[in-house]
């Protein structure tokens, strides 16, 4: 294998996979990039059971072949050559790395225990892809981080006609948010690891549009593609649960704040607590008291303006959660509505967020903070 290619275009290519490689694969093969080179293009992919990518790159083939390199170390030198084009050619076991007057040499891995990389599933519909890139940043960070539940470490996908539907929740929160989708309805609820999900929405947010493919095969393999780059990655089995019927039809009772002094003042008193420990937020008319609870260290108070439709409420936050729901919002007031704990009328039940006079990243945006995080 002997070929040539532009020094970015290789380095965009490369550190593309690297973002989709696992932490942690199953095997030292895995943590590899394989590289393709064909007639007049250079397809370079990875996958490790669970995601499989692939991306295509223009490139002076002199000599089809292909091989496979440590991706990070590969990603890290191609950043980092000096000149605008690269030069890669298989000698013997080794690929020589070229670029000026800078030169490596990486061993190649075997490709024994190297799976292949299934089929790319037919494409479903599409979306826009900075719709899509907007509305998993919303909700993404709500999915748990507890491996221990794999359902709830996940992104739910529902698709109908017009919409695509994105649900996380880790028990404590739950993250709404719906965009235009052009395609067909899906009769199954997809589950997308959130932390692949985050990287492919990144990896594809400076597109135009972005093709969704759901497969049918037994592995139920999702498939996002743009351009000259694809990704698949196996869904999540399981049962999601029935989240959205928390949602309250409607909330008599909520306060009106601007969203910018409501986040930084959540941040500003945060400084003193413990990252598990809540904030206490007293709402009354033409002002919201934040203080800090419990803190031996320090404590810390803050005041700002706000409009309450309603009675005074008091109620107590965990200030992350609050901080995640308020940090991807472009409208400037955000409403903050407040239910009853079915449980104990004495005590206060879900606060919904949503924005107010939402611009069009923030339609259809929702964010429950469930009871159990609230304290009176």
């Amino acid at each position: 294998m002997k070929f040539q290619a532009d020094r970015e275009v290789l380095s965009d290519a490369v550190s593309f996979l690297v973002r989709l490689l696992s932490p942690r694969p199953q095997l030292p093969q895995l943590s590899g990039v394989m590289i393709e080179a064909t007639k007049d293009e250079v397809v370079l992919s990875i996958f490790d059971y669970e995601v499989a990518a692939r991306v295509k790159i223009a490139a002076a083939v002199e000599a089809p072949g292909k091989v496979l390199v440590q991706a990070r170390l590969l990603s890290e030198i191609v950043s980092k050559l000096p000149a605008s084009s690269v030069s890669l050619v298989i000698d013997e076991s080794r690929l020589q790395v070229t670029s000026g007057s800078s030169k490596f040499s990486l061993s190649s891995m075997a490709t024994t225990d190297y799976p292949d990389t299934p089929e790319f599933p037919a494409a479903t519909g599409k979306v826009s892809a900075a719709e899509f890139t907007n509305s998993v940043a919303k909700v993404a960070s709500a999915a748990s981080r507890e491996e221990v539940t794999p359902v709830l470490t996940a992104v739910m996908i529902q698709a109908d006609a017009k919409n695509l539907t994105m649900v996380a929740t880790d028990r404590f929160r739950v993250a709404v948010k719906s965009l235009p989708w052009t395609g067909k309805a899906i009769d199954r609820d997809v589950l997308i690891p959130a932390r692949v999900l985050n990287e492919i929405a990144k990896t594809f947010s400076h597109e135009g549009d972005l093709e969704l493919a759901f497969g049918e095969t037994e592995k139920e393999m999702i498939g996002f593609s743009s351009g000259n780059k694809t990704v698949s990655t196996a869904t999540i089995k399981g049962k999601y649960p029935a989240v959205l019927q928390l949602f309250p039809q409607d909330t008599e009772n909520f306060a009106v704040l601007n969203n910018q002094d409501l986040l930084n003042a959540t941040r500003r008193v945060a400084l003193v607590v413990d990252r598990e420990k809540p904030l206490r937020y007293k709402f009354s008319e033409g002002e919201l008291s934040l203080e800090s609870i419990g803190s031996d260290v320090a404590d810390a108070s803050e005041q700002i303006a706000c409009s309450l439709k309603g009675g005074e409420t008091l109620v107590s936050l965990r200030p992350q959660f609050l901080s995640d729901a308020l940090a991807g919002l472009d409208a400037e007031s955000v409403k903050i509505g407040f239910t009853v704990n079915p449980n104990n009328p004495n005590k206060p039940g879900p606060v919904l967020i949503s924005p107010v006079d939402p611009k069009d990243g923030d339609k259809d945006f929702r964010y429950l903070l469930q009871p159990n995080l609230l304290v009176s």
